[in-house]
């Protein structure tokens, strides 16, 4: 069963569940909950609702998986419904008739990305647009799915930016992603670290962020299981930066103990650049050969942890 991070799966109409990592551990997928439906419709949950909702309500979800050492939401393969595709959630749009204003923000979103020579197959839309679930104030959350690919859309999107082609986000916009993202860095931090990752612009009235998933055989090879020993904060040198967009972002770092920062939440994906030394503060995990890592986020907001620039 194919199934990758930031696709979606569904037990039935009710819960729907964002997959986290590639590793299926046994015979369970490794998501969280993301949305429920309910008389009222769907509702976007915050990290803290979702397990409220899971512990007291569905408690047979939660998992403790013992590859990365985290409490996740597994769910049973068997017990799967339905996986929704990000490049399915393309095709559709780019079929459909009479589109609305959001959904005809992501078809030019996705034109653009056409137009500068990114394949259809390539590209995918996650999220609210995917599962219909969206308003007039939903981000458009764009995939690309091949490290290689994604880095040259950064270059273009960057050249976009300054010619004009493209308008870039609003103070209104980096204000909203800032309180979205809800994150342990000040806004100052925030932006200063994002304005330089050029995987953010407008499209129409909408805030356009794309991302990565590496292909097959682009993907770095894990060493898990891994085991947690303590929370650490570290001062490092990026040694490697090869990895920094991918998911998760990983980073080679110069330090006596540690070898690499690793991160799976969106904020400090592209955070920092080979030659820039950083401050990161996260949990130190150790692998199967003894090897330690620093892992930044033990949750979608990395409430106390984080990385940034400290040159």
């Amino acid at each position: 069963m194919r199934i990758r991070p930031k696709d979606f799966i569904a037990i039935d109409n009710k819960l729907f569940f964002a997959v986290v990592c590639g590793y299926q551990e046994d015979n369970h997928v490794l998501t969280f909950l993301r949305y429920i439906k309910d008389n009222a419709g769907m509702h976007k949950l915050t990290t803290k609702k979702a397990e409220k909702i899971i512990r007291e309500s569905y408690p047979e979800f939660q998992f403790n998986s013992s590859y990365i050492d985290v409490k996740l939401h597994g769910i049973p393969i068997d017990m799967i419904k339905k996986i929704y595709y990000p490049e399915e959630t393309v095709k559709k749009l780019l079929n459909t008739k009479i589109p609305d204003d959001k959904k005809r923000d992501a078809i030019d979103a996705i034109k653009y990305l056409q137009s500068i020579g990114c394949k259809t197959g390539n590209i995918g839309i996650t999220g609210s647009i995917m599962l219909g679930t969206y308003n007039e104030c939903s981000d458009i959350d764009v995939i690309i799915y091949g490290r290689e690919v994604f880095l040259k859309i950064r270059k273009h999107i960057k050249n976009s930016l300054a010619i004009g082609e493209l308008n870039p986000l609003n103070q209104v916009m980096w204000k909203d992603a800032y309180e979205r993202r809800d994150c342990s860095l000040s806004f100052n931090d925030f932006y200063s670290h994002e304005i330089r990752k050029f995987n953010k612009f407008i499209s129409g009235n909408s805030k356009v962020d794309i991302s990565a998933i590496p292909n097959k055989d682009e993907k770095h090879k894990e060493s898990g299981p891994y085991k947690k020993i303590g929370k650490d904060k570290i001062l490092s040198t990026v040694m490697d930066d090869s990895y920094a967009y991918d998911f998760p972002a990983r980073y080679s770092i110069k330090h006596d103990n540690i070898k690499e920062v690793i991160s799976y939440t969106g904020t400090y994906t592209g955070q920092a650049r080979k030659g820039e030394r950083i401050e990161a503060v996260g949990f130190v995990e150790q692998d199967k050969e003894g090897v330690y890592r620093l892992l930044v986020g033990t949750s979608r907001e990395a409430k106390g942890e984080y990385i940034r620039v400290i040159d």
